[in-house]
């Protein structure tokens, strides 16, 4: 009886795993809403308003993107590191947050079409004029979000940093303005947005830019690997906003221009 039972309960979990297996298979096209995952501190990208509503430029994107495919969206905010192993897993169907489509990650999940390209800038309090060049940052405590190009970037330099990692890009910058790290690495939109806002107006400062990815690794959404369907879909939505010149409207409307 014990045999038997054991023998059920493997053939359960095995018909489980062959039952996700297919769900995870099948094009999220077949799905009415599509799930979107993002992380909503990365402005003019994805923020939250005066009235606590998640908004920027990916979020009213991927909002036309839906439009152009027929589809309905959820977007869900999450940690920046937690968006591959939540798209992996499929928790979400589609990333949609300034995500650069790096060699690295390319293993793991498919891109779409490049929407938008940016370099990154050390970003330090307003009154700090000792960090002009790469090399100045030698021995200092930089800040960045965990996970992305620029942690990428950080982590590969000899310079006896003192790197910390957060999961929220406000975290990083507050620490700068309590003064307890000299700098943070993010996109250059996004040090602008935190320099222009009435939380830190006139507080911060870009020090100097900063390449820190290859021409061709731009912004796109990621997706499971093997959808062709569905990044079909995303590249066609994408052409035609490009063409219509709606995605550089929305440029204009969050001042990416």
């Amino acid at each position: 009886m014990l045999k038997k039972l054991m023998f059920m309960v493997i053939i359960s979990a095995a018909l489980a795993c062959a039952v996700s297996g297919a769900a995870l298979a099948a094009s999220v096209m077949e799905k009415d809403v599509i799930t979107v995952g993002t992380e909503g501190t990365y402005p003019p990208y994805e923020f939250y308003d005066s009235s606590n509503s998640l908004t920027g430029f990916d979020m009213d994107l991927v909002k036309k993107v839906s439009e152009k495919i027929g589809r309905k969206i959820e977007i869900v905010d999450m940690a920046f590191d937690g968006l591959i192993p939540a798209l992996l897993t499929g928790k979400i169907d589609v990333i949609a947050a300034a995500l650069n489509s790096t060699e690295e990650r390319k293993q793991k999940v498919d891109f779409s079409d490049v929407y938008d390209i940016a370099d990154a800038a050390i970003l330090t309090k307003a009154d700090n004029d000792t960090l002009k060049t790469l090399e100045d940052i030698k021995g200092k405590i930089v800040g960045v979000q965990l996970g992305t190009v620029e942690d990428n970037f950080l982590s590969n330099l000899d310079m006896g940093l003192e790197i910390k990692r957060y999961q929220k890009t406000d975290d990083a910058v507050r620490e700068v303005i309590l003064g307890r790290n000299d700098c943070v690495l993010i996109g250059t939109l996004v040090a602008n947005s935190y320099i222009d806002s009435e939380r830190f107006k006139g507080a911060l400062k870009i020090a100097f830019r900063q390449v820190v990815n290859k021409p061709d690794e731009g912004f796109s959404f990621a997706i499971r690997k093997n959808d062709q369907q569905f990044m079909d879909a995303l590249n066609s939505a994408l052409k035609e906003l490009k063409d219509s010149g709606e995605i550089k409207e929305l440029k204009k409307k969050y001042r990416m221009d």
